[in-house]
């Protein structure tokens, strides 16, 4: 996945007040913090964190233009209205060249159709893993693809593929489950399916 690029701007008003001014105004405040750097307050357009969100989550990185500066970060935190659910604040994590970076990212599991059923699902177990690297391999997100639960009981994080990649070190243990094959009945199928299409209205 290709790395998003963000326009922010330095924000002068770091105060609550100031925040809520931001957000009526249709921005959202942020901050970007690391290692032996000063903090810096910044404010992102609404619309343009609504798009980064609907491809990238927490763990994943991202490129801040701010002025004629350009920074590497990743997403550390994202706070959001606990009622309204919009988004209220991001931190982000700047990125140093060849310094190491601890980071949970986030496991998609593809391919899911080649081993369900009308009796069988993927049941998903873990949805992150934690890694340790460098900003040159860090990855957006880690796949995997769910036929190997056609000669296996479970996918592990030793499945991975990137936890055969000697310039990642995977903090999570190796034997730990992502997912498995359960087994369901028809009838549980087409509640879920029923669940799934009510919560669309």
């Amino acid at each position: 996945m290709q790395k998003a690029v963000v326009v922010a701007e330095i924000r002068e008003n770091v105060k609550k007040k100031g925040a809520k001014k931001l957000r009526k105004e249709g921005y959202v405040p942020a901050i970007i913090y690391g290692n032996n750097i000063e903090n810096k307050n910044i404010k992102l357009k609404k619309n343009d964190v609504e798009r980064i969100l609907n491809h990238y989550e927490v763990g994943s990185s991202v490129e801040l233009n701010i002025g004629d500066t350009k920074t590497s970060v990743i997403i550390r935190d994202i706070q959001r209205h606990i009622t309204k659910q919009n988004i209220i604040h991001i931190d982000f994590q700047e990125l140093v060249k060849g310094e190491k970076v601890r980071v949970k990212i986030p496991i998609h599991i593809v391919n899911k159709t080649a081993v369900e059923s009308s009796t069988s699902v993927v049941q998903e177990q873990l949805n992150e893993i934690e890694i340790q690297t460098i900003p040159k391999y860090l990855p957006q997100v880690v796949e995997v693809d769910a036929e190997i639960l056609k000669t296996a009981d479970a996918i592990k994080v030793s499945d991975l593929d990137i936890y055969k990649n000697e310039n990642i070190e995977v903090l999570t243990e190796p034997n730990q489950i992502i997912a498995v094959l359960a087994n369901t009945t028809k009838q549980e199928v087409v509640e879920k399916e029923e669940e799934s299409l009510s919560d669309l209205y």
